[in-house]
């Protein structure tokens, strides 16, 4: 395992926490002492997370694993909602794929459609090289299925369920990667 990598309960207990400690710190929210702000996330799938998160004065954050007793606000997370990044990861595992990441270099923003309306930007930075660059939009839905191999990458393109901008050569470099 990579040394600066970070396993999901470091990320729930630790890195989220400090990350949400940094924003409230640099846009500090007024008349909030005496406040405590409680959240459940949790998510669904095969084996289940729970995480409660406790945000006092809107400065402090306390993550707790498991659930919390009447927590302010929920959320519910489906495996499906993670799904399209897994298989999006698990679709590089191969010598054609490996050779291709290995000879790869350039930036890739990708604009994922999520269900509920909202866009999640991924960013993938091929053997430390910024440029050439291009972007990828289309949904979790169209992103899952190519990973997969139900859906083929050029097809997507063509029916305009995935679309692309920027260094077109890059793109197409890319093609055995993502097919």
């Amino acid at each position: 395992m990579a040394e600066n990598s970070v396993g999901i309960q470091e990320y729930f207990e630790s890195y989220i926490p400090s990350l949400i400690e940094k924003r409230l710190a640099e846009k500090p929210v007024p008349d909030m002492e005496g406040t405590a702000f409680t959240l459940q996330l949790t998510i669904k799938g095969e084996k289940s997370l729970s995480y409660g998160i406790a945000i006092k004065d809107a400065k402090e954050i306390t993550v707790t694993p498991g659930e919390i007793e009447n927590p302010m606000f929920s959320i519910v997370l489906t495996e499906d909602f993670i799904k399209p990044i897994v298989d999006m990861a698990s679709s590089f595992t191969g010598k054609k794929q490996y050779d291709a990441v290995s000879q790869a270099k350039g930036t890739v923003d990708v604009d994922m459609s999520m269900p509920g309306d909202w866009t999640m930007p991924l960013t993938m930075v091929f053997n430390g090289a910024s440029q050439p660059s291009m972007r990828i939009a289309g949904s979790s839905t169209d992103f899952a299925k190519m990973a997969s191999g139900e859906l083929n990458g050029p097809a997507a393109f063509m029916q305009g369920k995935i679309k692309l901008d920027g260094d077109m050569a890059f793109g197409l470099s890319l093609a055995n990667i993502f097919m």
